[in-house]
């Protein structure tokens, strides 16, 4: 999962192999820095070591399946 505080920003990252504590952060990122130009992304790691979005969040789109941008 990655916080991004403005487009350009650095980002925060953090790792969990539970896909539900994953999805427990994601949500408690949301609604602790959920405002502004932040964007939440959480992603899976793939079969070959790339990671695809599964859901995204900024204040302009809510929740979204995928990536936000």
């Amino acid at each position: 999962m990655t916080t991004q505080f403005r487009p350009d920003g650095p980002l925060s990252e953090g790792y969990w192999s539970d896909r539900e504590v994953a999805e427990d952060k994601f949500l408690g990122q949301v609604g602790i820095y959920g405002s502004g130009e932040t964007v939440i992304r959480l992603a899976e790691e793939t079969a070959d070591g790339r990671y695809e979005v599964v859901k995204s969040w900024s204040q302009h789109t809510g929740t979204v399946t995928g990536d936000v941008a």
